[in-house]
């Protein structure tokens, strides 16, 4: 398992091009877990205490 360094500041798109941060509280980061067939990335959103999204990528296991 690794956790990555959380982002305190978000930005979202502003509708021109350009960035605009979000507003109120933002903590987010991402879990990484390794294991032998898969690496599975979990985002987290610290502040709310949810996670955000989950995917799997599947690993080839011959060698």
């Amino acid at each position: 398992m690794v956790d990555t360094g959380a982002v305190q500041t978000g930005y979202t798109d502003d509708g021109k091009g350009g960035e605009v941060t979000v507003p109120g509280t933002f903590n987010q980061g991402l879990h990484v877990e390794v294991f032998r067939d898969r690496v599975v990335v979990k985002a987290r959103d610290f502040a709310t205490g949810t996670w955000l999204k989950q995917i799997t990528v599947p690993l080839s296991t011959r060698m």
